[in-house]
């Protein structure tokens, strides 16, 4: 979409759009800008630059309208721009460079600091679109859900025309003549799914995005499509070779990511069937109680710290859980100087290796984790036990630091 279209959705005409990118609405008033994907964090939570490199007029205008936004408290909307060369965009070189725009209607920010060449801008979740846009966009959101969901029940490899034929039947009023698109949307091996998805950032599936589902096998009128599962199918990414063709290639995998995919196959193949509520009850708090941890090791931790998380003193028992520094090998690792009490999701982080404890008892995070609410607790110090013989083990905590690195280290 051109720049020019992509600010009318918002109601405003870009003047002079060869050198201005923002704009402001009276009714509602607010601040329209565009706003480069590449500068976003990963969550589209926060995006930062600076504006010494920008030339012409336009650098001018856009500081006087963030200026306006900071001084009025003013919404901020966006045009998410993306462009095949972030590196010629970098260089102050956009308009040498193809380009696209889309309005995300659902972000809505504001100003959190503006400098002479640098600005901060934090958005969430929460636009309210017009109501056609809005309806448009749910339609779109909900059919390439319900691909996915063809290819689960259909519960084998299955082709274009099985999944048209399923979806014809379960959902009748829907049109399905874009099945092959909102496939592609879908399919970590498709090199076609960045036309669908042009917000979106980083193509590995190592990264837990929702979209990645399906998987593709074969070529021409043979291909087939079904759940996508690390553990079997790998992990993937989508980049361009030296002509600028596209291309879905795999990536090597460390380890851990591979216990971590065949951890979470197991976990849902090996499923006692659920006759009742009682036994979902019981399968469900079985799930938390092994979260916890061993119920001695776990009251030995309680009692260590007072009942309270290692990291940011919450209080709340049910959510407390025995985390070990070095992984379970039996009951000679169910120290107390080898374990955390850590609330649910620290432990989760944790073990996943995104979060550790250094030597000298602070937090340390993995760069993914400093663009989330997260971020606050990078360089915390840990609250201790009050027997020194209850620290946890510093060599102990350096080797589960040097993998947490390690790990780091082999995603970039």
């Amino acid at each position: 979409m051109r720049i020019t279209e992509a600010f009318r959705q918002y109601g405003v005409e870009l003047t002079n759009p060869q050198f201005t990118s923002s704009a402001l609405s009276e009714n509602p008033r607010e601040l329209i800008v565009s706003l480069w994907a590449h500068n976003f964090s990963p969550d589209m939570s926060r995006y930062v630059s600076g504006t010494a490199h920008w030339k012409g007029a336009g650098k001018h205008i856009f500081r006087r309208h963030l200026q306006q936004a900071m001084d009025e408290n003013l919404p901020i909307r966006v045009v998410v721009a993306t462009s095949e060369d972030p590196g010629e965009v970098s260089a102050g070189n956009a308009a040498r460079v193809s380009n696209d725009f889309e309005p995300d209607v659902s972000l809505v920010g504001r100003v959190m600091s503006l400098e002479a060449n640098a600005f901060e801008l934090a958005f969430q979740r929460g636009g309210a679109p017009p109501t056609e846009e809005l309806a448009n966009t749910q339609q779109k959101l909900v059919k390439y859900w319900h691909v996915a969901e063809a290819v689960e029940a259909l519960g084998r490899p299955s082709t274009t025309r099985d999944i048209q034929a399923w979806l014809s039947e379960h959902y009748p009023k829907e049109d399905h003549s874009d099945v092959s698109y909102n496939l592609a949307h879908l399919t970590v091996n498709d090199a076609n799914r960045r036309h669908y998805d042009k917000h979106r950032i980083s193509w590995r599936t190592n990264a837990g995005h929702p979209r990645d589902r399906l998987y593709r096998q074969g070529k021409f009128r043979g291909v087939t499509y079904q759940p996508y599962r690390p553990s079997v199918h790998g992990h993937w990414d989508l980049t361009a070779n030296e002509e600028g063709v596209w291309g879905a290639v795999p990536l090597s995998v460390d380890e851990f990511t591979q216990a971590e995919d065949k951890a979470q196959d197991d976990a849902f193949e090996s499923l006692p069937a659920l006759n009742s509520e009682s036994d979902a009850r019981e399968w469900t708090m079985r799930a938390v109680a092994m979260r916890r941890g061993q119920s001695l090791f776990r009251a030995r931790l309680l009692d260590a710290y007072g009942r309270k998380c290692a990291i940011t003193g919450c209080s709340a028992v049910e959510v407390l859980e025995a985390a070990h520094v070095l992984p379970y090998r039996g009951g000679h690792t169910d120290r107390v100087d080898n374990g955390l009490l850590m609330r649910a999701d620290l432990h989760t982080l944790f073990d996943c290796l995104l979060l550790w404890i250094t030597p000298e008892h602070t937090v340390g995070l993995a760069p993914s984790l400093m663009v989330t609410d997260y971020a606050s607790l990078h360089g915390q110090s840990l609250r201790l036990p009050a027997s020194t013989a209850n620290h946890p083990n510093p060599a102990h905590l350096a080797e589960h630091a040097k993998r947490c690195q390690e790990r780091d280290d082999k995603a970039s």
